[in-house]
């Protein structure tokens, strides 16, 4: 494979996915999702997915489970005081695995590797169904300088490692490996779920091709464990097969979100890719000259697995920001391949073809590491360092009893700081002079931390009917950058403000190790 110097230079592009990927990436269990997954892990090493939390039933206010629920984590169904994890189990899985080999930090290298792995996937996928190295190099540029796949690179999420997962599925079922097809299948259904019709159209291109049932049930003895998995833990942690994290099928997907949906997903494509991503349907609706359409078997299984992943969030609740294009990631690799195989189905090969390609991928590379430099993409793992400065600060100053009650830092402050939280979006409006009233009584010293925009939004919630909810007293600390974030002290109100030294700034690989780790099974 690595004879050709194509072949060397997607080699050297995935060891260039995975450098970026660890020294510009997130090395922070911050968000609800970088949060949720990697706790998750750290359930999943106890062998138990709940946690018990005995405060619940002492706290009077309304709903209170819900209040003491970090982002990334649900009620489990008929327990009133224990939570369980949102997510499917295939990401944890394998930051658990990497962490039993390299510790804790080790959870951060998956979505890297997944990264580079997507890259040399593509190129040998492109490969083997065109038989053109300049076909597979040109993809495997394409999306290593996509800019959602940059933006997801940088991100401790799913989005990259179950790209990784269909793109290797599809490359083994084009190269006759059913079984391994089949398994690389169920780890991608492991990490996302809702993308198993994908496994259909995986199977019924095998039957097209091969026309043998056995090549086939080969692949289905690969599926079926990664579903029942999905199954069965679904069921224990939510109460039935199909019911996920998240919720049930009909409060996630419905068939008014089409046409949002549609025109979304258009429109950030095209506006992140340049209109030429669109020749793409080029093999599809072209093709060419005889020398090219014995390749026709490939645009299919291409086409195929696109489709069907564009369809899977074509009814999915709606987002309104440029990067939850990040759903449609997956099919990244069939996309990109078909662009660069665009070219040789209009002019049929030779020079003429050569010289398009290379015009084509250079436009849209460049034009792909523009937009994703200026939305940011290469800056979210110094952002994301303010959750572990913030926690820092926390563990130093605060009582190891103390309650910070937040909503974005609400898991953070859980792993780093080894404090419990009190999410205030879930407090009833009317209840917060006597929550923090509550919790100082009972010996555990409540503090407000908001977010960036969260102090307006902290203020409407109950500025109208409570004296602490219009934060009308100076902060006990602040931190300027790369957001404005504020801790308040409701107990003592004339504290100097201190500042929280930010080490955002600071690139490269710096992990954070948590306060407590794993994750305590009770919260008492």
């Amino acid at each position: 494979m690595f004879r050709d110097p194509r072949s060397i230079a997607a080699a050297l592009l995935a060891a260039a996915t995975l450098y970026a990927g660890v020294h510009w990436g997130a090395i922070v269990a911050g968000g609800a999702d970088s949060y949720g997954y990697v706790s998750e892990a750290g359930l999943l090493r106890q062998r138990r997915l709940e946690i018990q939390q005995d405060l619940v039933r002492i706290s009077p206010w309304p709903s209170a489970l819900d209040t003491w629920t970090p982002l990334g984590y649900r009620e489990a169904p008929g327990r009133p005081d224990a939570i369980v994890p949102l997510y499917p189990p295939g990401l944890p899985i394998l930051m658990a695995l990497f962490q039993l080999a390299g510790g804790f930090c080790a959870a951060f290298l998956v979505v890297p590797i997944c990264g580079a792995l997507t890259i040399v996937v593509t190129y040998a996928l492109a490969r083997r169904l065109f038989g053109s190295n300049s076909i597979a190099i040109a993809a495997a540029v394409l999306v290593a300088s996509s800019p959602v796949f940059l933006y997801q690179l940088m991100n401790p999420m799913t989005d990259v490692p179950v790209t990784a997962a269909w793109t290797l599925a599809a490359l083994l079922a084009a190269a006759g490996w059913p079984l391994a097809a089949g398994l690389a299948s169920s780890v991608a259904i492991l990490i996302r779920p809702n993308l198993v019709p994908v496994a259909f159209v995986l199977g019924a291109w095998l039957f097209w091709i091969r026309d043998r049932h056995t090549i086939v049930w080969r692949f289905v003895a690969g599926v079926i464990p990664g579903i029942a998995i999905v199954a069965s833990i679904n069921t224990r942690l939510y109460g039935a097969p199909w019911l996920a994290g998240y919720g049930a099928p009909g409060e996630l997907y419905a068939a008014s979100y089409f046409v949002t949906n549609f025109r979304q997903f258009v429109q950030w494509t095209i506006e992140t890719q340049t209109p030429l991503v669109m020749l793409a349907v080029v093999p599809l609706l072209w093709r060419g000259p005889v020398a090219v359409r014995d390749r026709d078997h490939g645009v299919v299984l291409l086409a195929g697995v696109a489709a069907v992943v564009f369809v899977c969030y074509l009814f999915y609740i709606p987002f309104d920001a440029w990067w939850y294009l990040r759903f449609l990631l997956p099919m990244w690799p069939m996309i990109m391949t078909l662009v660069a195989a665009s070219p040789e189905r209009i002019v049929g090969g030779g020079r003429r073809a050569s010289v398009a390609l290379a015009i084509l991928v250079a436009v849209l590379a460049a034009n792909g590491l523009r937009i994703a430099a200026s939305r940011s993409a290469f800056d979210l793992g110094r952002g994301e360092r303010r959750y572990v400065d913030v926690a820092r600060f926390v563990r130093e100053r605060t009582e190891p009893t103390a309650i910070p009650i937040t909503v974005q830092h609400s898991g953070s402050l859980r792993l780093y700081a080894g404090r419990t939280t009190l999410r205030y979006d879930q407090l009833d409006p009317r209840w917060l002079d006597r929550a923090v009233a509550f919790l100082a009584e009972h010996g555990r010293h409540p503090y407000i931390i908001v977010d960036g925009a969260e102090a307006d939004a902290f203020r409407r919630r109950f500025a109208g009917a409570n004296e602490l909810g219009r934060l009308d007293w100076k902060p006990m600390a602040v931190m300027l950058e790369p957001t404005d974030i504020a801790i308040y002290d409701p107990l003592d109100r004339n504290a100097s403000p201190l500042v929280i030294t930010s080490t955002a700034r600071r690139a490269g690989w710096r992990c954070e190790r948590p306060y407590v780790w794993p994750p305590p099974l009770r919260i008492e």
